[in-house]
């Protein structure tokens, strides 16, 4: 049933076995996402962490000015360090089923695609951060060759074929962690 705002809620107060079988599954039966955001899915930012280093490298998208400008802000990443990334994102509205980042990275005519799957979210009040990889780490590139920007863009999808955001961004391997 339609709440006012357009957003949509489980009727379930006469139904007390269908209240027990969505909390069973992590269902809030209450849940009333935000009138003012239609998104099914809302990526609040993303980061690089690092194994051996404090600081952290990270992109914000609050707003349509800060997706557009992704790509001018790159995330310095030291040559040969482990990382990972970390995506913070809620799910509106309603369930999201094979929630997944198709990651590109390339670098003169040489491309890299990453694919990888998060999983099946329902609505939720609390943002979840999500390690990339989940377990173990990346290794940065290392050597003179290797060192430099790259292009990068990702997507955060799902089985539906829902587009839940695109950015393009940028990616500089350094002799050193950014100052």
């Amino acid at each position: 049933m339609a709440e006012p705002g357009g957003t949509e809620k489980v009727k379930t107060e006469k139904d007390p076995s269908l209240v027990a079988y969505l909390k069973s599954m992590g269902i809030d039966p209450d849940y009333v996402g935000p009138a003012d955001d239609k998104r099914r899915v809302n990526i609040q930012k993303l980061e690089i962490i690092f194994k051996d280093h404090e600081k952290r490298e990270s992109l914000s998208f609050h707003s349509p000015e800060e997706i557009k400008n992704a790509k001018k802000h790159p995330l310095t990443i030291k040559e040969g360090c482990f990382y990972k990334m970390q995506v913070t994102f809620r799910v509106q509205h309603e369930l999201v089923a094979g929630f997944k980042i198709i990651n590109k990275v390339s670098r003169m005519g040489k491309e890299i695609k990453d694919v990888e799957m998060i999983g099946s979210y329902p609505p939720s009040h609390e943002f979840k951060a999500l390690d990339i990889p989940r377990t173990g780490w990346n290794e940065a590139p290392s050597g003179t060759l290797l060192r430099g920007d790259y292009k990068s863009k990702m997507q955060f999808t799902d089985d539906d074929g829902h587009d839940h955001l695109t950015f393009e961004y940028a990616i500089k391997i350094a002799s050193d962690y950014a100052k």
